[in-house]
């Protein structure tokens, strides 16, 4: 993601999302950009209310990847917390277990 990319999706998520927990309202402080790459980005929102913590990935559509103005990006923002099974965390938990931290080596291919 380009950073007038991050720039809109930060926008889009204060504008589109509340906190899953109190319905609290996020503000720019209270998210981190995890990462990104080019299509995507990761970040982690804090309620400033509630101080639950949730991830939130952001897709860049088809067509915002080819669009130039940065007003006419679009973002999908969608969670779904009834699509993650106990074994998707139990996965993830693994995962995290035997993860070294090097992300270079998990995603070889991106720039």
């Amino acid at each position: 993601m380009r950073f007038s990319e991050i720039k809109n999706a930060l926008k889009h998520l204060i504008k589109t999302t509340t906190c899953l927990h109190c319905q609290g309202v996020y503000q720019l402080d209270d998210i981190n950009v995890i990462a990104t790459t080019k299509a995507e980005g990761l970040f982690e929102m804090q309620c400033p209310k509630c101080q639950a913590s949730s991830i939130m990935t952001v897709v860049l559509t088809p067509d915002t990847e080819r669009m130039e103005t940065k007003k006419q990006n679009k973002f999908e923002a969608e969670f779904h917390p009834d699509q993650i099974s106990p074994n998707d965390i139990l996965d993830l938990k693994l995962f995290l277990n035997n993860f070294d931290g090097d992300f270079k080596k998990l995603f070889p291919n991106e720039k």
